[in-house]
């Protein structure tokens, strides 16, 4: 009897535990793939310097969310981040960019808009979350 009470007093607490997980994940804020917003969470998972192999770019001197090539189901390898930082050359012309190929367009404009620069160091994990 009183394994049965301890089995079914663990059993409860798993399950506990199990929901309130991604609850109690920090949260970074918001990425943007293909004009859509994403929710995400730490995930203490390590990520070794230079090892990202999902493209995304965080912007050094505008406050927004990070801008990702894939989301989940279309080329992703799990949030699996290899991050890149853009840079707005003129601060005055930075704005909201929610696409991937946008950013790379603005880089590549004559003359460019923002620098790109990789930063292997900064490579993490998180998942992306549907809004909502």
């Amino acid at each position: 009897m009183r394994n049965r009470f301890t089995l079914a007093v663990a059993g409860a607490a798993l399950v506990a535990l199990t929901a309130a997980a991604p609850v109690g994940g920090k949260e970074f804020g918001t990425i943007y793939v293909d004009g859509v917003a994403y929710r995400t969470f730490a995930n203490a998972a390590r990520v070794d310097p230079g090892t990202g192999t999902d493209p995304i770019i965080a912007f050094t001197n505008f406050d927004q969310g990070g801008v990702a090539k894939f989301d989940p189901g279309s080329g992703s390898h799990g949030g699996r981040w290899a991050v890149t930082m853009a840079t707005w050359i003129n601060p005055a012309d930075a704005h909201l960019v929610t696409d991937y190929d946008e950013v790379l367009a603005l880089a590549a404009a004559s003359p460019p808009l923002i620098t790109l620069e990789r930063a292997p160091e900064a490579d993490f994990r998180c998942p992306l979350l549907p809004n909502g």
